[in-house]
């Protein structure tokens, strides 16, 4: 639990020029992160929303208000008010012409340069800003970005790590989430949609958090996610290094053992790539060696449609799934089978 439960914030109220100067900046001093750029939805079907919201300004509508996190240079990142900040720019910027409006009709289809003196007006729009100050401890700060973003929009805890703990690790999550099978294997646990909240980087977080004996985990996954990013942020490079080493090693060995088909049930009539299987293979190869794999890939084959087989292992995969008792109880199992190798 939290010892310290209030958060050190404070408002400010910025004209909507001076928001968008800010986001201009090199670098930026309110960071619209691109990640949460892509998650802009005002466009979906047109323009009409912005454009909505555009007029809900001009007509002095009270606004929500938005909410920034401070980073450690002091910067802010935008937790809540993405869409109508990115809005506000996108208009400033003349990307669209405003439709669907009731109330200023003589404005539609204009851009913003068109607007005349209503320009000067929408400049110096205010909206209320309230700052998390940097002293929060992160934890407190995640839980504001996961209630703040509950709407349509929501981010994924990945995004909101992302955001959270920028640092050497997440650059070497987002680096390795580049190799084509990861983002191969991302698209086919995501479902038929395309899914792009950060997916691959929290798989290759999973490998290097689930490397440890689990002494901390409490059967939360994402806590525990969140707990390992934290600790690592900014290791040194040569950490850096052979954890990369690490991660592409280890893949290209589960590659080479199942013909680059690896993580899934093949005793099941339709295939499907799992999580908990790239948890278990992810974790035991990493400590066999390739020749040990070359040598011996048919039979690890063979004991490892015996696991999928097992009536033990079976338990563990329904209910408490990630579980630390059927994490371990998994890896018992499986460790019995490739032991059962060599005799």
């Amino acid at each position: 639990m939290l010892e310290n439960r209030n958060l050190n914030l404070y408002p400010i109220d910025y004209p909507f020029e001076t928001l968008i100067l800010r986001t201009n900046t090199n670098p930026a001093k309110l960071i619209l992160d691109p990640e949460f750029q892509r998650k802009y939805k005002w466009d979906n079907d047109g323009n009409e929303r912005a454009s909505k919201f555009i007029e809900s300004c001009l007509m002095r509508i009270p606004l929500p208000a938005c909410y920034f996190a401070e980073n450690e240079l002091g910067n802010h990142i935008v937790i809540d008010g993405v869409q109508r900040i990115t809005s506000i720019k996108r208009f400033f910027n003349d990307e669209f012409k405003l439709e669907g409006l009731t109330i200023f009709n003589e404005l539609e289809g204009k851009l913003f340069s068109e607007l005349g003196d209503y320009k000067t007006e929408l400049e110096n729009t205010t909206i209320r800003c309230i700052i998390l100050r940097k002293e929060n401890p992160k934890e407190l700060i995640q839980e504001i970005f996961a209630r703040l973003n509950q709407g349509a929009v929501q981010l994924t805890a990945q995004e909101i790590r992302h955001a959270i703990y920028p640092g050497k690790l997440d650059n070497l999550l987002i680096k390795l989430s580049e190799n084509p099978f990861i983002i191969s294997f991302g698209n086919g646990i995501s479902g038929k949609n395309v899914k792009d909240g950060r997916e691959t980087n929290e798989m290759i977080l999973r490998y290097f958090a689930m490397q440890n004996d689990l002494s901390n985990y409490e059967d939360k996954l994402s806590k525990y996610l969140d707990k390992f990013i934290e600790k690592n942020q900014n290791i040194d490079d040569d950490q850096i290094v052979i954890m990369r080493t690490d991660f592409i090693e280890t893949l290209n060995k589960c590659m080479l053992t199942f013909d680059n088909n690896p993580f899934v049930n093949t005793t099941k009539t339709k295939e499907r790539q799992s999580l908990v299987y790239y948890d278990l293979l992810m974790w035991s190869f990493h400590s066999l060696t390739t020749e040990y794999i070359t040598a011996n890939k048919q039979i690890i084959g063979e004991k490892f449609k015996e696991l999928c087989q097992d009536v033990d292992f079976n338990k563990t995969l329904s209910g408490g799934l990630q579980q630390k008792s059927s994490i371990l109880r998994r890896r018992k199992l499986w460790l019995e089978k490739l032991d059962s190798i060599n005799g």
